[in-house]
């Protein structure tokens, strides 16, 4: 067996800024044309190649002892969903839309039904289509307002630079030519003779809306919109009422929105109200007024104001600002207002009657659960959807007749392998920080284990972006969970799971909070019996693989092991380098540190790469994906670099880059079991619960 460690060429390189030096011996991991390397992996730098194909082999050399145990819980994961499936279809006038999976398919089937005669035809086949491709996503699909075509979006390596395609739903026929370098977003003209979309710019930003006409060649489309900002990115939606094309333009702290009039084929879009530095809006429209979600006037939880048609500049309040709710989503249809509130991190939906202003509430009893609003396609109906679940129950969607007041039960998601909620106990408790704030946790672990200093967990976290970890069933996790190993996850600030403050508390110069919040929820865990230090393993992703980095440098005595999946871990050469698709668009989630001494010394008291120390650290499980554009192939890869060199200890210390994917690893519903089963195999071995 080849156990020699993996090594690396270092040359010396120093950013001197503000009067202070960054020394980076690995720099040149990242080659001049990486923009290039994301798209084709083939043009990688020979000897990071040779270093990368070095890791991928030390990692499987390092576990080749667990691979039955690897192979075992992989097919766990698998004997845990339904092999032939289908999603619960949604009505489109005379249709309903749906897709599918085939016995053994990695990739869904879109079809539809006819109401009227109840045929079945296919519109998509993926697993048809991947077949030539090793990876293969399909972001969205959109049919016609016609229901004769469809127009659907491919990314075939991980890049997310998507390909738009355009086919007769009827003949298969292609009706126009691929459309390269898109974000995935369609919308139909309402005369079903075009489309418009999203195009990414060199720099894969989302900068540029374009107009189709179907059949035309793509380089003449016309354009609508271009953001001159390289800091705000577009996206389009189309209002629920069809009439107008909707124009979002936002960076992470302030939003604003243009719209073209579809009824009337404008191509010129109107501005609907300028940007205001901090100031979010969300836009909707009803028959003769806009509907708009907002923190404008210190309305830090939105609240809902309208404005009408002609003067829509002019807002006036609807719903008024309620501090303790915070407004996660809404659905406007003709006669209600459905929104999904969140109040002391529990979520309820309201539905108000738009005619006589009658409001009700739909209430849940678990201690933690998540709920979801599917918008649908329609706008004249009493009938909306939406999804429960916990972390003992299954996902169920349900049908809500907000006339009646009564709910259908749709779908419930099976286990073929079986589950009994019964079986397990989820509870939620919370950590007291290092300035008294009180933290939630959402512990799942298996009914009959007893809770003392002996048990293992795993703790996961994020705390970025206003993203908030949802409290919602997952059957991977129980692979664990029915291993006893108890699954926590540590609500921190940076995320909004006690509102928008929360999320205002763990970003910028408050970053350290979300780092702190985590260490606080461990040891609570410690301190409550659940478990002790040297017996939990951390993880987290992408920007929680930056909370991962800051754990392992700070507290690495509180934790066995650290699984860091694509962490975004060298965030001062990252947020310096504004050619890097997202640096200029999240400033105001970092910092300036270009520009501001203050954030940068910040910024750099917490970098994980930087303050890599020589020092025992855990053990290490570290994934990453070639062609990501989020968090690039070099930021890992330098971080194991320069942690190999400077760890104290005979800890594990494993990179897995995927060579033939991006940010969300192997596409498939099967293929990215197999990277859950490898984190969870490294799991058990660091515990030593080898069955």
């Amino acid at each position: 067996m080849n156990t020699s460690v993996p090594k690396i060429n270092k040359i010396l390189n120093t950013i001197k800024i503000h009067n202070e030096e960054l020394i980076d011996n690995y720099s040149w991991v990242k080659q001049k044309d990486w923009k290039e390397v994301i798209l084709d992996p083939n043009k990688l730098n020979t000897q990071v190649k040779k270093y990368l194909d070095e890791e991928n082999l030390f990692k499987e050399n390092q576990l080749q002892d667990i691979k039955d145990l690897e192979k075992k819980i992989f097919e766990e994961l698998k004997s845990k969903i339904k092999n032939e499936d289908n999603s619960v279809p949604k009505k489109d006038g005379d249709y309903f839309y749906a897709y599918k999976y085939n016995k053994n398919s990695e990739y869904p089937i879109y079809y539809r039904k006819n109401i009227i005669n109840n045929s079945e035809e296919t519109i998509l086949d993926c697993e048809k289509k991947s077949k030539t491709h090793t990876y293969f996503n399909v972001a969205s699909i959109s049919h016609s307002h016609n229901h004769k075509y469809v127009a659907y979006n491919i990314d075939t390596n991980g890049s997310e630079y998507f390909s738009i395609f355009i086919e007769d739903i009827e003949t298969k026929k292609t009706l126009s030519n691929e459309i390269k370098n898109t974000t995935g977003d369609i919308i139909w003209s309402l005369d079903n003779s075009c489309i418009f979309y999203v195009g990414l710019d060199q720099n894969h930003r989302p900068t540029k809306v374009f107009k189709h006409e179907i059949g035309s060649d793509s380089k003449k489309d016309l354009l609508i919109y271009e953001e001159k900002d390289p800091s705000f990115f577009c996206s389009i939606n189309l209002s629920k009422t069809k009439k107008y094309l909707f124009i979002r333009t936002a960076d992470h702290e302030t939003s604003e929105y243009l719209f073209i009039n579809l009824k009337l084929n404008e191509t010129s879009p109107i501005l609907f109200k300028k940007r205001i530095k901090k100031i979010e809006y969300d836009l909707e429209h009803h028959d003769n007024y806009f509907l708009i979600s907002t923190n404008l006037d210190n309305a830090k939880n939105f609240k809902i104001m309208t404005s009408n048609e002609k003067s829509h500049e002019k807002w006036e309040e609807f719903i008024p600002y309620n501090k303790i709710n915070l407004i996660l989503d809404f659905i406007l249809l003709k006669d209600w207002l459905i929104r999904l509130e969140r109040a002391e991190g529990s979520e309820n939906i309201i539905i108000l009657n738009l005619n006589n202003k009658n409001q009700h509430k739909i209430s849940f009893d678990e201690e933690a659960y998540n709920l979801s609003l599917d918008h649908g396609y329609e706008y004249e109906t009493d009938i909306f959807r939406y999804s429960y679940s916990s972390p003992t129950t299954p996902k169920s969607i349900f049908d809500y007749d907000c006339k009646l007041k009564k709910k259908e039960l749709k779908k419930t998601q099976e286990i073929p392998s079986g589950h009994n909620k019964d079986d397990y106990i989820c509870k939620k408790i919370f950590a007291t920080a290092h300035d008294n704030e009180k933290i939630p946790i959402t512990i799942l672990y298996k009914k009959g284990i007893k809770l003392d200093s002996n048990n293992y967990v795993l703790l996961y976290g994020y705390g970025s972006y206003g993203i908030s970890i949802p409290s919602n069933f997952s059957t991977n996790r129980l692979s664990l969970v029915d291993r006893g190993i108890i699954y926590a996850i540590a609500h921190v600030r940076g995320g909004k799971e006690k509102g928008y403050e929360w999320y205002e508390n763990g970003k910028l110069l408050n970053k350290k909070n979300t780092f702190l919040d985590f260490i606080s929820c461990a040891e609570k865990l410690c301190k409550d019996k659940y478990t002790s230090p040297k017996k939990i393993i951390a993880q987290g992703g992408s920007a929680g693989g930056l909370l991962m980095g800051y754990i392992a440098n700070e507290r690495p005595d509180l934790f066995l092991g650290i699984i860091a999946q694509v962490p975004f871990v060298d965030i001062c050469n990252t947020m310096l380098d504004e050619d890097l698709p997202l640096t200029v668009t999240e400033i105001p989630e970092w910092g300036d540190i270009k520009n501001d001494k203050n954030a940068f010394l910040y910024v750099k008291s917490y970098s994980p790469y930087d303050n890599i120390k020589k020092q025992n650290y855990p053990h290490m499980l570290v994934t990453g994906g070639i062609s990501d554009p989020r968090v690039t192939y070099w930021e890992m890869t330098k971080w194991v670099a320069k942690l190999r060199e400077n760890k104290t200890d005979n800890n594990l210390l494993l990179l897995h880059m995927n060579m033939t994917a991006g940010h969300s690893g192997a596409s498939g519903r099967f293929d990215y079991l197999k990277e859950i089963a490898m984190e969870y195999g490294f799991v058990l071995k660091i515990c030593k619960i080898l069955s």
